[in-house]
C-alpha cells in the first residue's frame, strides 16, 4: 500500500518537532515542499506524482518543550505524469492533519486527491479519513473514497496512454 501524500506529511514531520517552545502558547509552522514518488506501473509507463505540498498549523509542545501535537492544513497539487509519453494530469488536495504524538497517531479528513476532466469525468478520488499509526505503519481507520489506500489507478492509466 503506497500513501504518497501520508508519506511526505511524515517527512514534515521533523520540522514541526524543531520549532522552539513557546511560553506563551503553541508555535506556529509553515513551510512548503515538492517533489516526485511513484505511483503506478500502467504495464507498459509507470506514473510518477510531482507533488507540490505547503502546511500551517500550530505545534504543541509539553512543559519541557517537546512536541506532543501538531494541527495543521495541508495543501497543494499532484501531477500525475506517463513517465514514457510525458503525458499528464493535474489535481490538487487539501485537508486537516492531526499529529498526536502520544498516540501516536496522523488523522487527516478532506480530499487528499481530485482529478476530473471535461467530456471524461472524474479520474482520480482520494477524499475521506483516515487514522494512520505511526509506529507500526499500519491504517487503524480509514473512510471514504480512498484511491492512494486502494491503489486504484485504472483511469489514470487509461487517461494517460
Amino acid at each position: 500500500m503506497r500513501i504518497p501524500l501520508l508519506a511526505a506529511a511524515l517527512a514534515l514531520l521533523p520540522l514541526a518537532l524543531a520549532v522552539p517552545a513557546s511560553a506563551g502558547g503553541p508555535g506556529f509552522d509553515s513551510g512548503s515542499d515538492s517533489g516526485s514518488v511513484f505511483i503506478t506501473d500502467c504495464g507498459d509507463f509507470e506514473i510518477w506524482d510531482d507533488y507540490v505540498t505547503n502546511w500551517s498549523g500550530k505545534v504543541f509542545q509539553d512543559d519541557e518543550g517537546n512536541t506532543t501535537r501538531v494541527v495543521e492544513r495541508i495543501w497543494g497539487s499532484d501531477t500525475f505524469v506517463n513517465t514514457t509519453s510525458g503525458e499528464s494530469v493535474t489535481g490538487t488536495f487539501s485537508n486537516g492533519e492531526i499529529v498526536d504524538l502520544s498516540e501516536p497517531t496522523v488523522t487527516q479528513n478532506g480530499s487528499n486527491g481530485k482529478i476530473t476532466l471535461p467530456g471524461v469525468g472524474l479520474v482520480f478520488i482520494d477524499v475521506g479519513k483516515y487514522i494512520f499509526n505511526i509506529e507500526t505503519g499500519e491504517l487503524t481507520f480509514v473512510k471514504g473514497q480512498h484511491g492512494f489506500i486502494d491503489e486504484n489507478y485504472t483511469k489514470l492509466c487509461e487517461v494517460l496512454s
